[in-house]
């Protein structure tokens, strides 16, 4: 996952707040629709505070699909600023385990004004979330 500047980070994911918000009525085969808002805090070469909104589509059984949009502050490889990015994933019983994301085109602030890139979030067995970033500034 290395881009042509050869720009990459990873690094831990602490969640700091975590809250579901049902919409609509109950479904009678068991199907949820939720809206999350999170704030996670990034560690690694990208450090600092993601505010997080999920639209979730969870089963009977605890897992679905979602989409989630998120504003990142702080310092992305030692560069301060904002960007804005989105996702999608699936979640399992506990919360989201996996995540394609990229950073959102023209959303870059401070120093990170023109900030591009892809990466994943990835939940471990033992409840370690993990992310990849492969970037350019």
């Amino acid at each position: 996952m290395i881009d042509v500047e050869g720009r990459y980070a990873e690094g831990t994911i602490e969640i700091l707040t975590y809250d579901d918000h049902e919409l609509g009525p109950q479904d009678p085969g068991g199907i949820r629709l939720l809206y999350t808002i999170t704030e996670y805090h990034y560690t690694g070469e990208m450090n600092g505070t993601g505010y997080h909104a999920y639209l979730q589509r969870i089963g009977p059984a605890g897992s679905g699909p979602f989409k989630v949009m998120a504003r990142i502050v702080g310092s992305l490889g030692g560069k301060k600023g904002t960007f804005m990015t989105e996702g999608s994933g699936t979640r399992g019983p506990a919360g989201p385990i996996d995540v394609d994301w990229h950073i959102v085109p023209d959303t870059g602030t401070g120093e990170l004004v023109g900030a591009t890139g892809t990466g994943t979030v990835t939940t471990t067995d033992d409840g370690v979330v993990r992310y990849t970033l492969s970037y350019s500034v």
